[in-house]
């Protein structure tokens, strides 16, 4: 009898662990089916979001050189002898004097492309909605350094002069006309000697969606610079817009601290006429990014939400999935990343020349791929 009782006892146990096997079993299969079920969702949550952009291929445009362009666009062939020789002695080719040897920065750059990623910001000149072949007049070489928490923005100068691959020579903001963001990753490439990852267009008209979707920015304003905005710029954006040219002009004419709706952003982003024409305007934008970084960073996850609706669909880009997807998932990280401004052609590098009327930038290209290595990976080739 003894014996019986103790092999019942041990059944009993058998089936108690049987039992708890099986609850752990169960318990397990229910933890993995939540985070499968969290995981498709938040995939699923992140494919709404990135089919709203305009999504294109390294491939989709070719460059069109048959192209009514504009009536002051630059021809190669009407240079003066003395146009040319200034462009010559500038437009050294900093790729061709290396020629069979790795320089020290493009050493750098190797070894660091995993921390510092390149995309450039694109602003284009549209002045009807939808039009993808237009002027670049916004160029920011946006580089994020994961190793040092910085993100440097670096503006091009769209006026100037440089050899646009299979077209020829011509202003920089004329590139992705000819061929689209490739051909204009290729100028920058050959003539800068600077390696693009990616590249995020909007035009004018999203711009202004964009600055009212955070709710506007605050911007230091000059008396001076208000008086071209409101005689030029604004009544121009209204008319392109179809609002009265009188809609969104900035009654006070003082200096002081104003807060900015997108049409005025825009009108404040393009001043040309106020201090050092394009030098002065790329500062400007650089202050206005800076400013719409500082809103989204103020946002709730419901209004991050609202603003992703609005904004995304009017970004053109060719990040893949899983840049993007990396570039979200670290969103909140870079937002806090220090900003450096910086731009290109440097002081000392550049000289103001005409062809055909037209203002053009002829620079030293070498000096200003030196300037934008250092201000990139400067920390790092110190190590």
């Amino acid at each position: 009898m003894k014996i019986v009782r103790e092999k019942g006892k041990t059944r009993d146990q058998a089936k108690k662990k049987m039992t708890g096997k099986k609850k752990a079993i169960i318990a397990l299969g229910a933890v993995l089916s939540a985070i499968i079920i969290l995981l498709a969702t938040t995939y699923g949550v992140f494919l709404h979001y990135y089919n709203k952009m305009n999504i294109t291929s390294d491939d989709d445009d070719e460059i069109v050189t048959a192209i009514d362009y504009e009536e002051d666009d630059i021809n190669e062939s009407e240079l003066t002898d003395e146009e040319r020789a200034q462009l010559d002695e500038l437009m050294n080719d900093p790729v061709s004097s290396a020629e069979g040897t790795e320089s020290e920065d493009e050493t750098v750059m190797k070894a660091d492309s995993k921390n510092v990623i390149n995309i450039l910001l694109v602003g284009t000149d549209s002045r009807k909605a939808g039009n993808r072949r237009s002027r670049t007049d916004t160029m920011i070489i946006l580089s994020i350094d994961k190793q040092n928490k910085r993100m440097i923005m670096t503006s091009v100068l769209r006026d100037t002069y440089v050899k646009i691959p299979g077209v020829g020579k011509n202003r920089l903001n004329a590139a992705f006309v000819f061929g689209g963001p490739k051909l204009l990753f290729n100028t920058i490439e050959e003539n800068f000697d600077i390696h693009l990852d990616k590249y995020v267009q909007v035009d004018f008209f999203n711009f202004i969606k964009l600055v009212d979707a955070v709710g506007g920015v605050d911007m230091k304003l000059t008396a001076a610079e208000i008086k071209v905005m409101n005689k030029s710029y604004i009544p121009y954006i209204d008319k392109n817009i179809g609002k009265d040219r009188t809609a969104y002009l900035i009654k006070t004419v003082k200096d002081g601290t104003y807060h900015l709706n997108g049409v005025q952003a825009l009108a404040y982003s393009r001043i040309r006429y106020v201090g050092n024409a394009d030098f002065g305007r790329t500062e400007r934008q650089r202050k206005v990014i800076g400013e719409i970084i500082k809103k989204t960073k103020k946002l709730s996850v419901s209004e991050l939400n609202d603003l992703a609706d609005i904004v995304l669909p009017m970004v053109s880009t060719n990040l893949s999935q899983g840049e993007v997807m990396s570039l979200l998932v670290n969103a909140k990280e870079y937002l806090n990343y220090s900003v450096v401004n910086g731009r290109m052609p440097i002081d000392g590098s550049y000289k103001y020349l005409k062809i055909r009327g037209a203002s053009v930038l002829g620079v030293d290209f070498q000096s200003n791929r030196k300037y934008w290595y250092n201000l990139v990976y400067g920390k790092q080739s110190k190590k």
